[in-house]
């Protein structure tokens, strides 16, 4: 999605969090949603050569890139692309579970958890070969902790980022903020040469570099983005000395140029064509699992849909699993909460949802809609699998006399109709960014959160305290009692309604080596070591 104060960055995220230093954590449990022909749980069906006998990884995504500048990103493909370019103090490891050191070597918190101070790696260079400094951290962590509809509610709680020395940075805080090290992990507080960023204000148009294992050697944002390998990386060497990555919009066209051989991963295959490209000898296909929640967004602020027996009845009527059906063909999960699936703090106690037409008959004839009404559906056209949510929601609906139009759009359209909250219905997804609930849970469930409650303009006063309660909360068995508070009102208030536990799909060539997926929706890691063979 595009930027905008008080909106949701991107199509959507993910999540997680951590164990380090004082903070109380949990281990994610990942759950695979699917498996492909040479599944992504069984590494050794893929491990990378020593060498790679093709230097370049061709991959075809299917969005454009929003902007390459790490504050500002809205696209998902962008995100996960700034995470090869820039580094951060911090990162998740490649199974997304716990926080391990990027550009901080080492880090340790006050007894009274408001101070954190983090050392620096003296090896750390930018692209430019330009030595990685605390105040580059500094400014580029205020920076965007400061952007007007940015990421900064995350660390409301901080009150001061500063250098204490060339290879110090001293983070202070007014409260104990229980996901801090997961915020830092994540991708808009990546670490940018100041110096450079200053000096043009078309840095991030041009070919932009941070610290990460590649920079930007061409940049067209609507077609082509061209990674090559930093020499100056302080890390271990990609194996690969190129990333050309192709915009290709159409699920079909990336897929037949993949069969073709034109390009070597694609993202998010049709879901009815993953069985034949599994019977395909010479292609794989991947259902990573993922933090993707699919979700019917309810505009509240038109009629009928802020009467709660309205939403409520919407929801009786939706049957998820003929959704699951037509849409992931069974390799989703139908959802409960608004929590990831498995995340940490998810509450399994609440049942997702099974269609009651009596229900939504009888809740609609209570709010004085015995016939039902009609509305509109915003869809985003060339996503198959939301299409075909699309027209379970408007078969389910017409059984209670609601009378739906599917709208489709391309995606930055579809997303600027829906964040309105005015023009019906509308499809949308979510992924996250961090390993910590606190993000999902102040975009879905906070009005004062940065995103209207995922463009519902739905508030609670005691939702907004039970999550604002919990980021200051280190004790896990508090949290995980105030974020199932959280999720059980949602699932009653139904400000939106959660659908599906989704994968992350791929497809590549056989000849690809070590391609894997991060929960969080990244692949940063695996570009480090992955081979591409001749074919």
């Amino acid at each position: 999605m595009t930027k905008l104060p008080a909106t949701p960055r991107r199509s959507l995220r993910r999540l997680r969090l951590t164990g380090a230093t004082g903070i109380a954590a949990a281990a994610l449990v990942l759950a695979a949603c699917g498996g492909g022909g040479g599944s992504s749980t069984d590494p050794a069906a893929s491990a990378p050569a020593a060498t790679s006998e093709v230097d370049t990884l061709k991959i075809a995504n299917g969005v454009a890139i929003d902007t390459l500048d790490p504050a500002e990103n809205a696209a998902n493909e962008s995100i996960w692309l700034d995470q090869n370019i820039y580094a951060r103090l911090v990162q998740t490891d490649p199974t997304g579970t716990k926080i391990v050191p990027d550009l901080a070597s080492s880090w340790e918190t006050s007894d009274d958890g408001l101070t954190w101070t983090f050392k620096l790696n003296p090896d750390a260079k930018f692209a430019d070969g330009t030595p990685v400094t605390a105040s580059d951290a500094a400014w580029s962590i205020n920076r965007a902790k400061d952007l007007e509809g940015g990421w900064g509610f995350l660390i409301t709680p901080v009150t001061s980022i500063t250098a204490a020395d060339a290879q110090t940075v001293v983070i202070k805080l007014k409260t104990k903020h229980a996901p801090l090290l997961a915020d830092l992990a994540m991708y808009a507080y990546g670490i940018l040469p100041q110096k450079a960023v200053e000096a043009d204000k078309d840095f991030f148009n041009k070919t932009p570099y941070g610290a990460g294992p590649f920079k930007v050697t061409k940049l067209e944002p609507d077609s082509n983005l061209v990674l090559t390998r930093n020499d100056s990386y302080w890390g271990p060497k990609p194996k690969i000395s190129t990333v050309d990555v192709s915009i290709v919009t159409n699920d079909n066209t990336r897929v037949l140029q993949l069969q073709g051989g034109q390009v070597d991963v694609i993202e998010n295959p049709p879901g009815n064509l993953v069985k034949q490209l599994q019977a395909n000898p010479k292609l794989r296909v991947d259902l990573f699992p993922s933090t993707r929640v699919d979700f019917l967004q309810v505009p509240l602020k038109s009629k009928p849909f802020e009467d709660v027996r309205v939403r409520q009845a919407v929801k009786a009527a939706l049957d998820l699993d003929a959704m699951n059906t037509l849409a992931y063909q069974g390799n989703a999960v139908p959802a409960n909460t608004f929590f990831p699936y498995k995340m940490l703090y998810w509450a399994e106690s609440i049942q997702a949802p099974k269609p009651d037409l009596d229900k939504a008959k009888q809740l609609l004839t209570e709010a004085g809609f015995p016939n039902g009404f009609k509305t509109d559906l915003i869809t985003v056209s060339g996503d198959a699998a939301g299409q075909a949510q699309a027209v379970v929601i408007k078969d389910d609906l017409a059984k209670v006399g609601i009378d739906v139009t599917i709208q489709s759009y391309e995606q930055s359209t579809a997303y600027t109709n829906e964040r309105s909250g005015t023009n019906g219905l509308g499809l949308r997804y979510w992924t996250n960014d961090i390993i910590d609930p606190d993000e999902v849970a102040t975009f879905g469930a906070d009005i004062k959160g940065g995103a209207n409650t995922f463009s519902s303009y739905w508030g609670d006063e005691a939702t907004t305290k039970a999550i604002n309660d919990a980021r200051s909360e280190t004790d896990e068995t508090k949290r995980a009692e105030l974020y199932e508070q959280v999720q059980q009102t949602i699932a009653d208030q139904a400000p939106f309604i959660p659908l599906a536990y989704a994968p992350f799909r791929y497809a590549s060539g056989s000849w690809v080596n070590g391609f894997q997926v991060s929960p969080l929706g990244n692949y940063n890691d695996s570009l480090l070591s992955l081979t591409v063979g001749s074919h």
